[in-house]
């Protein structure tokens, strides 16, 4: 058996057991649901292997420094600037730092949510199927949502929400 008669396997297994779940109107609460735990694993792995503290620490010290420096600008404080500009170095290593840590969830969960996706935009029919109807019409969209679309509308508007539960830094806080 190779690759695609397993992946097909696995397609065929979980469309089937999702019944009626996977075709219109009942896709749109599966894939609600899908794009949930996807964001609660990734919101768990997160917690596990990011340092929350360190990375809250020092986004407020780049807040604070971007602020002293656009402040410096607008009021051209030479003076101001020079202080300013000699810990230009240490936020970049601490811009460097976040980024490090940031990183670090992808590590453990880009492989099996790729393959995850994909076996689930084959279940949701390749992108050919309506899984969901827009109230009103979206840009580049229409009305007529497929997997793709209804899954990252979803993620967008209940990722923030599972980054709270979690108490992860966000880009607001």
């Amino acid at each position: 058996m190779d690759l695609n008669e397993i992946y097909v396997a696995i397609v065929n297994a979980i469309s089937a057991a999702m019944g009626p779940a996977k075709d219109y109107p009942w896709s749109v609460v599966t894939i609600f649901a899908i794009t949930v735990l996807m964001a609660v694993i990734s919101s768990g792995v997160t917690r596990a292997v990011v340092d929350i503290e360190l990375v809250r620490r020092r986004t407020l010290e780049l807040r604070a420094w971007q602020k002293e420096y656009t402040q410096a600008l607008r009021e051209k404080d030479e003076k101001a600037l020079a202080r300013i500009k000699k810990k230009e170095a240490a936020m970049r290593a601490a811009q460097a730092e976040m980024s490090k840590e940031q990183f670090k969830p992808l590590i453990f969960t880009m492989i099996p949510f790729f393959i995850f996706y994909y076996i689930f935009y084959a279940v949701f029919g390749f992108n050919q199927l309506t899984v969901a109807y827009s109230p009103i019409p979206l840009p580049f969209v229409g009305e007529k949502l497929n997997f793709w679309v209804w899954y990252l509308l979803s993620s967008f508007s209940i990722s923030p929400l599972i980054q709270r539960v979690f108490n992860l830094p966000s880009a607001v806080d």
